[in-house]
């Protein structure tokens, strides 16, 4: 079956026209259909029968407006989580697109069970998260890999996406900190070299990840491994705003604490993929 809608999850808040112009500009770019759904709250119908029904009609026309009928728009109010499956479902839906503004982290929201925590943790497709007012090119994606089956799936997955951009791939490996080896009297030379051969041996495993991947021979890839310190300073390192412009995350059961930080502080856009390893 092939799949070529992408679902925008619209909550008409004051992020909507940033995710109306480039959901509509991503649609194009990679020819896909769009739909647009908005939900409100089943409560409100109960406790707003005879308000609910025009609240809808009137959403929906903004939504019609903002896409300039470039898109089909449905409003409708149930269980948010439920009537996003049941739309994806039935319209054959390849992909998300939400926004997401920082003024609350994103372990707040996922405290204050925000949709987009909700979001993440539900769906196994691609979910666009827009973070910013760029416009969408996205020439040089950033992938932090822990080398997994699930990640070789995510980055094969990516290039078809875009087979045009450049694939920057992270590799993150961990060692005792300088200091806490030095309490043991060993040598600084010694030192270097256990560091080394930690580095050399994370450059290895990259080498090898990347020799697996069944992409196209011209596709262009850099590597690199870092090593993984401490998790703020990892973060810091690697959300480089200068240099991507987009970020891929791959999960394969839950959010990593990592993950969190590193959605929560991109200041570019992200793409989250969860991918279910079997064993």
């Amino acid at each position: 079956m092939n799949k070529n809608k992408i679902l925008v999850l619209n909550d008409l808040e004051d992020f909507t026209q940033v995710v109306a112009k480039k959901s509509l500009k991503i649609a194009d770019e990679y020819d896909k259909k769009l739909d647009v759904l908005y939900v409100e709250d089943e409560s409100f119908l109960k406790l707003f029968k005879d308000k609910a029904e025009d609240s809808l009609s009137k959403n929906k026309t903004k939504l019609e407006t903002l896409y300039a009928n470039n898109a089909n728009v449905s409003c409708k109010h149930g269980n948010f989580l439920d009537v996003v499956d049941s739309h994806i479902k039935e319209n054959d839906i390849s992909g998300l697109i939400v926004g997401f503004r920082r003024e609350r982290t994103f372990l707040e929201d996922i405290f204050n069970g925000s949709n987009l925590s909700k979001i993440v943790r539900k769906f196994d497709i691609p979910i666009f998260v827009i973070k910013t007012e760029d416009e969408p090119e996205y020439k040089k994606i950033l992938i932090p890999s822990d080398l997994s089956n699930s990640s070789k799936k995510n980055i094969e997955h990516l290039v078809t996406l875009f087979p045009n951009a450049n694939f920057y791939i992270e590799h993150y490996y961990r060692t005792l900190l300088e200091h806490d080896i030095n309490k043991y009297g060993i040598k600084e030379k010694e030192v270097k070299d256990y560091l080394a051969s930690y580095e050399e041996d994370a450059k290895k495993e990259l080498d090898n990840f990347v020799d697996t991947l069944e992409i196209p021979s011209e596709t262009k890839v850099f590597k690199k491994v870092k090593n993984f310190l401490n998790i703020k300073k990892l973060v810091d390192e690697s959300i480089d705003a200068e240099n991507i412009d987009l970020l891929s995350l791959c999960i394969s059961t839950d959010f990593s604490i990592f993950s969190f930080d590193l959605l929560e502080s991109s200041k570019k856009d992200v793409i989250i993929h969860k991918i279910l390893e079997k064993f």
